[in-house]
């Protein structure tokens, strides 16, 4: 049976629902890591898609696939092989009672051709399922490159929010320092106890113990950046720049995301090729049910004693004539095996649905933590303002001796929690973003690179060798 893609089954709408304005223009998805308006972002991804290794590798593998296509295109033309022979023969005297010579040469030049005549469709129907799986492969390419653009996306923004994290902790530690240094002041003044220099000793100590674990995972994130983009560690410091803050997140809506975006996830492509691939092999391993028909010839020059007697008129000989193979009694297994290849289908297709539901799941995933991340940053926000106001009224209580050290410690610890909050989830809010582009399948065009040659992929013609 000719293969016909399956149903794509999709809800209606996105269940969660993006509180924003659409953007005026289209949503340009194969490039959107340059809607964050970071140069480092864009120059990193830019050369991870040159440099990174398996990256290399799926595209070797893709013409590895193209290479086991032209295999099979080939069963459509016939098959020559060349044999030549040179033989040197002597007759036992014992079996001949000839009385000439007993030694000969014999010499023959010729060839074998043999060409299966696809009159049912089965080589046409190998050479279909070559081309899919060619097709497939190039989808599990066009898979990791959205796979290493998210990753490395995701590990600068992680690098990112630890570098603000750093500058925080810093900036908070000095502010601590201060602290100690005024309660020190006041206690040799004699109007403060020694338990306020302890306390805020104990404070200060606390913060600048975090420090080394916040620049470990700095270290490590820029590690891992080096590592996406094939690269060792020391040689990111010109790609990686201090100071640039976090990526700006673009603005749209779910009016920008229309639900049939997500078919051009190449997982969702690729099963959908691995599933013709194997559709095919059914009407190959119905075409086994009949008889396979091919035309195989035989043709050569043969002579005896010298090579100039071979190419003399009258030495020339040939066969050729049609060949017909059915096997009749197999015991079922050709049927067998038709069963088989439609039971395989079967499963293709429901791993196929399976992955368009896991592909709308990743989007709403995606949607819902955008969403809510967003609403977590902008109640952060106002508990960071309010943190900040009750940290000042604090410290002129207490100056004014009107509340205890402690107090201002307390607060001074409080809005130092906040700000790290904020600033982690203002980084979770741009990684939601970057997960739900790669949710939608952004970030491929019908191009992919090996090294630096762009070889242009267009989905082959089964017929073409026709």
């Amino acid at each position: 049976p000719d293969y016909e893609s399956p149903a794509f089954p999709l809800p209606e709408a996105w269940q969660e629902s993006l509180q924003q304005p659409k953007l005026p223009e289209q949503l340009d998805l194969a490039q959107y890591w340059k809607m964050f308006s970071d140069d480092s972002l864009t120059k990193l991804i830019e050369e991870s898609m040159h440099s990174n290794l398996p990256l290399q590798e799926a595209a070797l593998r893709v013409e590895e696939a193209l290479a086991y296509y032209d295999v099979e295109r080939s069963k459509y033309f016939p098959e020559l092989t060349l044999d030549s022979d040179l033989q040197r023969r002597r007759r036992s005297a014992a079996v001949s009672s000839a009385i000439s010579d007993q030694t000969t040469d014999f010499v023959s030049a010729g060839g074998f051709l043999n060409w299966e005549l696809d009159i049912l469709g089965r080589v046409r129907r190998l050479n279909e399922s070559a081309v899919a799986s060619a097709e497939a492969s190039v989808e599990l390419y066009y898979g990791t490159l959205i796979s290493l653009q998210a990753e490395v996306a995701t590990a600068y923004i992680e690098w990112r929010t630890l570098q603000n994290q750093v500058a925080l902790t810093q900036k908070n530690i000095d502010i601590q320092k201060e602290s100690l240094a005024l309660a020190k002041q006041r206690e040799a003044a004699g109007v403060a106890p020694e338990l306020d220099v302890k306390q805020a000793q104990s404070n200060l100590g606390q913060t600048e113990a975090a420090l080394p674990l916040l620049n470990i995972s700095l270290a490590e994130s820029e590690h891992r950046i080096a590592v996406l983009l094939s690269k060792y560690p020391g040689e990111m410091q010109d790609l990686l720049k201090q100071g640039a803050g976090l990526p700006t997140i673009p603005v749209f809506s779910n009016a920008s995301l229309p639900l049939d975006i997500i078919r051009q996830r190449p997982d969702i492509r690729q099963a959908e090729r691995e599933l013709a691939a194997q559709h095919a092999l059914i009407g190959a391993a119905q075409a086994e049910l009949f008889p396979i028909v091919s035309l195989p010839g035989q043709f050569s020059f043969e002579a005896l004693n010298t090579l100039e007697n071979a190419f003399r008129k009258g030495s020339f000989a040939y066969s050729i004539g049609p060949n017909i193979q059915w096997n009749i009694v197999d015991f079922k297994r050709r049927r067998s095996m038709v069963a088989a290849q439609d039971l395989k289908t079967q499963q293709l297709e429901k791993r196929y649905q399976q992955r368009v539901i896991t592909a709308v799941k990743e989007v709403e995933d995606a949607l819902v933590s955008l969403q809510q991340e967003r609403l977590r940053v902008e109640a952060l926000k106002r508990s960071v303002a309010a943190s900040i106001q009750s940290e000042r009224l604090v410290r002129s209580l207490y100056l004014s001796g009107l509340t205890d050290f402690q107090n201002v410690l307390d607060s001074e610890r409080r809005l130092f929690e906040q700000e790290l909050s904020l600033t982690q989830s203002e980084g979770n809010t741009v990684m939601a973003c970057v997960q739900l582009f790669r949710a939608l399948g952004g970030g491929w065009s019908n191009t992919y690179k090996q090294a630096s040659t762009e070889i242009e992929i267009h989905y082959l013609d089964p017929n073409a060798a026709h």
